[in-house]
């Protein structure tokens, strides 16, 4: 497709030129001046038309690639609410036919995370379901009104040990992370990020509050009720630039998973961690092998991917287009230099300064490229409201890019003007009117 589109274009604007050309009135062009007198109207036109054009359609495509590009920085530098700096990540499960019993269960996750802890160089290690998110289920707060079935609240809740929040690198905002000492045997905790506890007990303290989740023990008149001891930051488990709901933390000997995810944090290599892994969990059994070993840093890359693909080729279309600008101005003011050699040996034979050639030359150069700007500008803002939903934190009428890319367009612009301008001053009056 891309070479028939090359071909077609290549002959379309070949073939245009060729047939003008055949179609020349022989007496008209005999008027219009010798080898280097200056063209027709008409030509003139149309060489202005096709500068404005490239000036107006580079400037459209470089203010949507400014706008991507500082929403993809934006992207970059927004905090998600957890830190996928040396950390180590892999799954495994554990068979449903030799882990029946729930107590199996929890002995051999307690005892995981325990091995996982003691490898040389990890500062903190533990297990997760899910890695990032959560499964989605409703909940009430004590001492609110209980919701009607399907209107209540909604939060993501995942099942972790102790040890794998701060292998995460989740921050602790208020209380506690949790502990050895939270088990099956004592009260039932939970821990909640900033926004659950900022919308549930607005203004309040929230440690020492109770909630209960649907779904455990699911008696809605005698609900499990979770104290809660811990609030962490809110974490963005899908990208910053996605949605996400408020989440609840669940301590995995208090909700008992059957596999999920190892963390493991160190300022080492994280890749040197995956063989201890393995073997601390084929220690204790050979069944059940470790899957996705994988750095976390890749997980969240893979989550921009897409908004880095977008900025790439859109700055790619943007840079080819600024230098499409460049060479058809550069084109056009030196071809019109060209054809005015006899006019401008003229004017420096009748004592025009060089100063005053290149203003000439420049003066034309520029008063297209204002048109263009111009134009470019009413395009680049009724357009890029399009680009509004790929945007993050950035506005699509963003000041400082739209004030920024016309200069940047008008410096490689005046280059390209001035090359042409630089050689007209240069003309020798007594060559020029030889040669014509």
């Amino acid at each position: 497709f891309t070479l028939a589109i090359s071909l077609l274009t290549g002959f379309f604007f070949g073939i245009f030129p060729a047939w003008h050309a055949s179609r020349a009135d022989v007496h008209e062009t005999m008027k219009e001046g010798g080898r280097t007198g200056t063209a027709s109207a008409g030509k003139k036109r149309i060489r202005s038309f096709l500068v404005v054009a490239e000036v107006s359609i580079s400037l459209v495509l470089l203010v949507g690639a400014g706008l991507m590009i500082k929403s993809f920085y934006r992207v970059l530098q927004a905090d998600p609410g957890f830190n996928s700096t040396g950390v180590l990540t892999a799954g495994f499960s554990l068979p449903n036919a030799k882990y029946k019993d729930v107590a199996d269960r929890k002995r051999f996750i307690t005892e995981l995370a325990a091995k996982l802890e003691s490898i040389p160089g990890v500062q903190a290690a533990g297990v997760k379901l899910p890695l990032l998110g959560g499964f989605q289920t409703g909940f009430m707060v004590e001492g609110k009104p209980k919701p009607d079935p399907g209107k209540g609240p909604s939060t993501d809740f995942s099942r972790v040990t102790p040890g794998a929040l701060q292998a995460l690198g989740v921050p602790l905002l208020q209380g506690r992370y949790f502990a050895v000492a939270d088990s099956d045997t004592s009260e039932h905790v939970c821990i909640v990020d900033v926004t659950m506890a900022q919308t549930q007990w607005p203004g309040e303290n929230p440690i020492g509050k109770h909630l209960a989740i649907a779904g455990r023990h699911s008696d809605p008149n005698n609900p499990d009720w979770m104290k809660v001891v811990g609030v962490v930051a809110h974490t963005k488990n899908y990208g910053v630039d996605q949605p996400s709901r408020v989440e609840t933390y669940l301590p995995a000997s208090q909700s008992p998973i059957g596999g999920g995810s190892i963390v493991l944090r160190t300022q080492a290599n994280p890749s040197s961690l995956a063989g201890p892994a393995r073997d601390a969990i084929l220690s204790l059994d050979p069944n059940v092998p470790l899957s996705q070993i994988r750095e976390l840093g890749e997980i969240v890359d893979e989550n921009v991917a897409p908004r880095r693909l977008s900025v790439l080729l859109l700055s790619a279309f943007a840079t080819l287009a600024l230098v499409l600008a460049a060479v058809g101005i550069y084109g056009v003011m030196s071809y019109m230099v060209t054809q005015r050699t006899q006019e401008i040996g003229v004017r420096i034979a009748l004592g025009a300064q060089r100063l005053d050639i290149m203003r000439l030359v420049l003066r034309n150069g520029m008063a297209l490229l204002l048109v263009g700007l111009g134009i470019g500008l009413a395009g680049a803002f009724a357009l890029s409201r399009f680009l509004q939903s790929l945007l993050f934190e950035v506005k699509s009428t963003d000041i400082m890019t739209f004030a920024s890319v016309p200069v940047l367009l008008a410096a490689v612009a005046f280059l390209a003007c001035y090359l042409p301008a630089r050689r007209a001053t240069l003309v020798d009056p007594a060559i020029a009117l030889r040669n014509e």
